[in-house]
């Protein structure tokens, strides 16, 4: 998957993704030279993830997003709320904060009552990871993505942080959570949130969860519905989910678990 193909699906343009694509190619290179010379910077830190949901879930990677505008934007997973100063901001990055938002604190939470009306976004994905724990306490990843294996979209909050260093403005983005359907109920039971999933869209609604003139709290509310489970499927995928390159297609593969139960297939 490449933003051309998600600029087709969401009829928007690639102009700042184009851009973004050189930026982010020479901070890898200086990555790369610094990783050479002993320097702690990850490489992956400067990958741009194009329509793949990036494991594990602590990595930050930069992601096409599509927002109201008519050019897809580039953003980073981990929201950075527009008043933090420089010490928050590097806090919320390392402890790796403001990943998810659960969608029934939407309008009481801060920062998200802050940015439900004008400040939503879809992040566009061929899949997702979720944990599953068996009778002994261990986990073991599954991938979960649609029948067709075609886009799909899960909803957002975005916000824009100015950087008091360098003048730039840093986009970054938090997905929107939702008690799990069947499926994921019973993949997704354990961990430190147990029995949720990401807020998908239908495809039919992602435009007008998009839309400006959308601001009323109970218009918003129409879109906070846990999504049917019989257009998914999932399977388990091996251990290396935790390690080495997050944007590793082998991540997705199908990997046996000698359980009478193999995988979740609806």
């Amino acid at each position: 998957m490449q933003a051309e193909d998600i600029a087709r699906k969401y009829g928007r343009r690639t102009d700042r993704v184009d851009a973004a694509r050189l930026m982010l190619a020479d901070k890898e290179h200086e990555a790369r030279l610094s990783a050479d010379t002993g320097g702690r910077t990850a490489i992956y830190d400067y990958r741009l993830n194009e329509g793949m949901y990036v494991s594990p879930a602590y990595a930050a990677p930069y992601t096409v997003i599509v927002n109201g505008s008519d050019q897809l934007q580039v953003m980073r997973w981990g929201l950075v709320p527009h008043s933090a100063t420089l010490t928050e901001k590097e806090r919320y990055e390392r402890e790796h904060m403001y990943k998810n938002a659960q969608a029934e604190h939407l309008f009481t939470s801060w920062p998200w009552r802050k940015l439900w009306r004008q400040r939503r976004c879809i992040i566009p994905v061929t899949g997702f990871f979720e944990p599953h724990y068996d009778e002994s306490g261990l986990s073991r990843p599954y991938y979960i993505q649609r029948t067709d294996g075609g886009l799909f979209s899960i909803a957002g909050l975005y916000d824009e942080w100015p950087d008091p260093e360098s003048g730039n403005t840093l986009l970054s983005f938090v997905m929107i959570t939702i008690s799990a359907n069947p499926m994921l109920r019973e993949i997704h039971n354990g961990g430190a949130h147990p029995f949720r999933m990401p807020l998908i869209l239908p495809d039919e609604r992602a435009e007008g969860w998009l839309d400006s003139s959308t601001e009323r709290q109970e218009e918003v509310e129409r879109y906070l519905v846990t999504p049917d489970d019989k257009d998914f499927e999932a399977w388990p995928v091996g251990k290396r989910f935790n390690y080495g390159d997050p944007y590793d297609p082998a991540k997705t593969e199908r990997e046996e678990i000698r359980t009478p139960r193999q995988a979740f297939i609806f």
